[in-house]
């Protein structure tokens, strides 16, 4: 009787058999092997869930998309193992987010087939605790991975092939996360950044918010040059495009933080500007009407205010 090795033990072909009916193993019919892949559930109609569902190789791994909440019954049926929920959240007229879709589909997807959950909308910091109100703690930490895209490119080779990744999730879970993608998808990443949900979150915000903040000076220091005349702003923006000044990470220490080495600077003037350069700033400011923003950086009321 012909033989096979298993784990270094020889055994009989008649009891290999018996173990591989038990394991779904042997020749089996295609329908079946096709139940072996790997099932992936993508949910969103927008250029994300476009990038996530060509984002796996077909040859190991079977993808469903779903426009949203409306066909999400269907994907439970189907049984995915791991869903990635891209449709973003709604940011409402008062600013406040409508999450309830997000909240709903990621309970359903768990306690309907236990699928794992990466999502890639963008999440408020108040989502984050509703989710661990509906799903408990616990099982958010075994079930969900937040994996925010960064790029705000509009092509799906950006999505797919960022430079930087960042994921929230605990580190059991991250690891099983990464090594389903790095098995089964066509994606790659230059660096990766991991922390928790929060924390992610916190970041990605802190990431666009700190944008918005850059761009508004830079349209206002036009404003002030266009104001103030005798230069141009565009050979004023190439002298300083590139100063290290514009990358230090120095200044991401608050300032009421850095005042700690300095005993005679209170908590109150600490939290307004006082770099070396602090005239620089407050000249700059006072030359026009142009750059508001500069007035809440140096907070006046802080610096006029006896201590």
């Amino acid at each position: 009787m012909s033989e096979k090795v298993e784990e270094g033990v020889v055994l009989p072909m008649s009891e290999r058999m018996a173990i591989d009916e038990t394991i779904g193993g042997g020749e089996q019919p295609s329908e079946d092997k096709r139940s072996q892949k790997l099932r992936i559930g993508v949910v969103g109609n927008d250029l994300v869930s476009n990038a996530m569902g060509i984002a796996f190789d077909p040859v190991m791994v079977d993808v469903m998309r779903v426009d949203g909440l409306e066909q999400i019954d269907d994907l439970i049926d189907w049984h995915p193992g791991v869903t990635f929920l891209c449709n973003p959240v709604k940011v409402l007229e008062n600013d406040s987010v409508d999450d309830a879709d997000l909240i709903n589909m990621v309970a359903k997807l768990i306690k309907g087939c236990g699928s794992g959950i990466c999502i890639r909308s963008t999440l408020a910091i108040e989502t984050v605790e509703r989710l661990i109100k509906t799903l408990g703690y616990d099982v958010l930490l075994q079930k969900v991975v937040y994996n925010p895209v960064m790029t705000d490119g509009t092509d799906v080779g950006s999505i797919l092939t960022p430079s930087i990744e960042y994921f929230g999730a605990s580190d059991e879970v991250l690891s099983k996360h990464m090594d389903i993608m790095k098995g089964t998808s066509i994606m790659s990443v230059s660096q990766i950044r991991s922390g928790s949900i929060f924390e992610v979150a916190y970041a990605k915000l802190a990431i666009n918010g700190f944008k918005a903040v850059k761009q508004t000076f830079f349209n206002q220091l036009h404003d002030t040059i266009m104001d103030c005349g005798g230069a141009s702003p565009s050979n004023v923006r190439r002298l300083i495009e590139t100063s290290e000044a514009l990358t230090d990470r120095s200044v991401m220490v608050p300032t009421f933080v850095r005042a700690k080495a300095d005993s005679g600077m209170t908590h109150k003037r600490a939290r307004s500007f006082s770099g070396e350069f602090e005239n620089d700033v407050r000249v700059l400011s006072s030359m026009t009407d142009k750059i508001p923003l500069l007035d809440e950086c140096i907070n006046y009321k802080n610096i006029v205010d006896k201590d």
